[in-house]
């Protein structure tokens, strides 16, 4: 770091690490972090689901985003362009498009927990900048498949042995976050 930025760059590695990570709620979905992340996807969904149902008019997603971004994030919206407004997926008609974002982190979680058990090294490599191992075992387990298999579970219990399990993203987080603020 003190290569790009210089002498006067005083942060070690521990504290630029900490202030990349840290949490806090924002009402921009692209601008949240990784912890809160999911409570946005889980708020969107549960709008969706319930417009979709019937249960819930357009006109009354507004007070219902606001609502439950408060209750979930403890945010105020200013307006709906920070609020209900600011994805372009709806406009888009991309319903039931925002889960695919929380299935990419619980898959992503899951298969790093299988790597790294075919290559217990696989953490010093990284810290190497040295992937090709990591490359190579998601070549032969997911790539290389293409579509093959006819939904995510059935190529991730054919390739690792079980379908989807959050757990491993919840561990994730859990292990990361407790390390980060020492709880």
């Amino acid at each position: 770091m003190r290569d790009t930025f210089g002498d006067d760059f005083d942060y070690s590695a521990a504290e630029v690490y900490g202030a990349i990570n840290a949490v806090e709620a924002s009402p921009i979905r692209v601008e949240a972090d990784e912890l809160t992340y999911p409570l946005h996807v889980i708020l969107r969904y549960n709008i969706e689901r319930d417009v979709v149902e019937g249960h819930l008019s357009v006109k009354d997603i507004p007070a219902r985003w606001n609502n439950d971004i408060k209750a979930m994030l403890g945010i105020d919206i200013e307006n709906d362009s920070k609020g209900c407004l600011q994805d372009v997926h709806w406009s888009g008609l991309a319903i039931g498009y925002f889960p695919t974002y929380l299935i990419g982190s619980a898959t992503a979680a899951q298969l790093a927990h299988y790597c790294e058990q075919d290559n217990p090294n696989m953490y010093e490599d990284i810290e190497r900048g040295e992937f090709g191992r990591i490359k190579a075992w998601l070549n032969e387990k997911v790539h290389r498949h293409g579509k093959k298999y006819e939904s995510l579970d059935s190529l991730l219990k054919d390739q690792v042995g079980e379908i989807l399990n959050p757990q491993y993203f919840i561990d994730y987080l859990t292990k990361k976050y407790k390390t980060l603020y020492k709880c």
